[in-house]
């Protein structure tokens, strides 16, 4: 297991820079070109920001912005949270492959997702967008969990996109929880209280609409990621039924978790 702290040279150019002009050759020099290869995968997965976009976000930092992220790394080093996330989640699950982790600093970046980098899955953490790391241990569970079923034999057929959306999310909130069971279910969820009680009181409407044949595949993810007013659908609840569909099956069958990360054919068969 590696641990890649990218972020430390983001700092770097922050402390190197002294007026407006020269945010975007510092940035270029210190956090970009070091790590351009990343960067560029990144923002490969998140076509949010062109060079041009980027460019103007960079021009627009100021150091103060980053002050409280600074003091929080400094007091909760996110990697030896890691560490010792990792270290609970091998009392679980140990992988085939050991992951690589990449802290870094963005724009609008997801707090924790996997992508493909050189042909691997990799765990990233984008620091910009936390207050605090109080969630931390559990995300990292989180997404060495999906690390894990992206290890796993098979592959998903374009119009089982939405069903192993709700199945894998599921699985990673329902690993979370084996990891750590002391902490509260919501947390596992990354949801607040009253959102989960929703989706425990709404279960059926759920189903109604990720179990019919009204919506297509495409459009059960855009619900999943943005929600739906107009069926009083908020967004990623429909992690609910996947949670729900993995703690089911490992109550009925009594197997073991590992078989549903170690092959999609039968995650993909269970019952939503």
């Amino acid at each position: 297991m590696r641990i890649f702290s990218l972020y430390r040279d983001f700092f770097v150019f922050l402390n190197k820079v002294t007026s407006r002009s020269e945010r975007w050759g510092a940035y270029r020099r210190y956090y970009y070109h070091p790590h351009r290869k990343f960067l560029e995968s990144l923002f490969s997965h998140f076509p949010l920001i062109n060079s041009s976009s980027l460019k103007q976000r960079v021009e627009a930092i100021k150091k103060a912005h980053y002050g409280r992220l600074k003091n929080l790394i400094s007091f909760c080093p996110p990697e030896k949270i890691i560490e010792e996330s990792y270290r609970d989640c091998l009392r679980i699950i140990s992988p085939v492959k050991e992951p690589d982790f990449y802290l870094f600093i963005g724009f609008f970046s997801p707090e924790g997702f996997v992508m493909d980098y050189l042909g691997e899955p990799v765990i990233c953490f984008g620091l910009e967008r936390f207050k605090d790391f109080s969630l931390f241990r559990i995300l990292v569970a989180h997404e060495y969990a999906h690390f894990l079923l992206n290890l796993g034999r098979g592959a998903v057929a374009d119009g089982e996109s939405a069903r192993w959306l709700l199945i894998s999310e599921g699985l990673a909130t329902y690993f979370s929880s084996l990891v750590f069971p002391g902490r509260k279910l919501s947390d596992h969820f990354l949801f607040s209280r009253d959102k989960l009680n929703w989706c425990q009181e709404n279960e059926r409407l759920l189903r109604d609409i990720y179990c019919s044949t009204r919506f297509s595949s495409e459009e059960l993810v855009d619900f999943y990621f943005k929600g739906n007013p107009e069926l009083n659908l908020p967004p990623r609840a429909a992690k609910y039924l996947g949670f729900t569909a993995v703690k089911r099956y490992l109550a009925l069958q009594e197997k073991d978790i590992g078989l549903l990360f170690s092959d999609k054919e039968i995650a993909l068969s269970l019952k939503l």
